[in-house]
């Protein structure tokens, strides 16, 4: 018999109300996937979106300024239009800082730099879900 495979089926969505999306470009150096929940920034040299850095100094990439709500891939470098979410309250739980893959390095410092463009992260406890490892 096959080695089975459980894989957790997600299907919460990043917004959870008074969301503003607007259209934008975002600028991938090669292939690459950006995840959902992903925190965005805006290059000052090419005013399109790029992903946010933590403590970044370099073109902007240290201002929140967008959320994506769905996961963007791009074959090569070059940039895919994305429709991203840019005010609102969004589950701090499902952001995701790109070089980390995850909500583990959102903190205050964060938080206030979305608060200050009209994002609001707020804390969820997820009550409903499934178990697919029982």
């Amino acid at each position: 018999m096959p080695n089975m495979t459980c894989v957790d089926i997600d299907v919460g969505s990043v917004g959870m109300g008074c969301e503003v999306y607007r259209d934008e470009l975002i600028t991938f150096g090669g292939a690459g996937t950006l995840l959902k929940g992903c925190l965005l920034a805006r290059s000052t040299a090419t005013l399109k979106l790029i992903p946010y850095v933590k403590g970044g100094a370099s073109n902007g990439n240290g201002v929140v300024c967008a959320v994506l709500t769905y996961a963007v891939t791009a074959a090569g470098a070059g940039d895919i239009k994305a429709r991203v979410l840019i005010k609102g309250e969004v589950n701090k739980g499902r952001l995701v800082i790109n070089a980390d893959g995850t909500a583990a390095n959102i903190d205050g410092t964060v938080i206030d730099l979305m608060r200050d463009v009209g994002i609001t992260p707020i804390e969820v406890q997820q009550l409903a879900g499934y178990d697919q490892h029982a």
